[in-house]
């Protein structure tokens, strides 16, 4: 089987040093009091996290997590690169912030945390199961880090915004795909990105399978929605959808899903 995490921890590495400048996720302007959790999420929240422990997964350099911890919340962010472990530790210190970071394999994280360690939410949130070859494990994770009555908020891209070619002409990669995807990056996604380069591994995996591995683990549906817009201007061919921070693809506009988000209990 192909090394799937020294190659996406190579190139999340490589990302993390252009997302830090980059406009794209405003370092500066989060340092200087500015939020950067998103509308879909924000809907199944809570309204007041104060003294809520918080475990969020795949937390890249932490500016979710500590927007959390800005707002009460004792947390914990889990991430696969180091690299961006590392500056989200540098990003707690420039923001005075309390925060526990860990450097791990998400399937590991039970190496790492105490076993009868629970927390009142466990977050996820865009572009980060896609990286995960096993949704049972992770949905294992979930589950076993939730205390009774914990809710886990999932807020992700819908596979349909995945399945075409660069010009949204046609179909270039199948719904349902149980297959590694293995490409070469020459680009992030985010401005000043340019010259990261590597190899990335990941998957595509349908809502049902997702909704599926959750249910399979123990925990209750309490909500799904789907949304027409995504919250960042993520895609090569986004465009303005009308309201501040919506964005639709320029060739479909408010034709298909570009995001959802699951509201589980345990």
């Amino acid at each position: 089987m192909i090394d799937y995490l020294s190659l996406n921890r190579e190139q999340w590495n490589a990302r993390t040093k252009a997302h830090l400048t980059s406009e794209f996720y405003d370092v500066e302007g989060w340092l200087a009091g500015k939020d950067s959790l998103k509308a879909p999420e924000l809907a199944i929240l809570p309204k007041d996290f104060s003294g809520l422990r918080i475990l969020h997964l795949q937390c890249h350099f932490g500016q979710d997590t500590l927007t959390f911890a800005r707002h009460g919340a004792i947390v914990t962010g889990v991430d696969l690169s180091d690299a961006a472990i590392t500056a989200a530790r540098e990003l707690a210190q420039k923001a005075n912030l309390e925060a526990r970071f860990i450097n791990c394999d998400l399937y590991s994280l039970p190496d790492h945390l105490e076993e009868e360690e629970t927390f009142d939410i466990v977050f996820t949130s865009y572009g980060t199961i896609t990286w995960l070859p096993d949704l049972d494990r992770w949905a294992g994770i979930v589950a076993r880090y939730l205390k009774p009555g914990g809710q886990f908020v999932f807020a992700e891209f819908h596979n349909m915004a995945y399945l075409w070619n660069d010009e949204r002409t046609a179909i270039k990669y199948p719904y349902f795909n149980p297959e590694p995807i293995v490409e070469e990056m020459t680009s992030s996604y985010t401005d000043g990105s340019d010259e990261v380069r590597g190899t990335e591994v990941n998957w595509d995996h349908t809502v049902s399978s997702v909704v599926t591995a959750l249910l399979g683990a123990g925990l209750t549906l309490k909500g799904f929605q789907e949304y027409d817009y995504s919250p960042y201007k993520c895609f090569h061919d986004s465009v303005p959808a009308g309201e501040p921070g919506h964005w639709h693809l320029k060739q479909m506009p408010g034709l298909i899903p570009l995001v959802y988000t699951l509201d589980f209990w345990k």
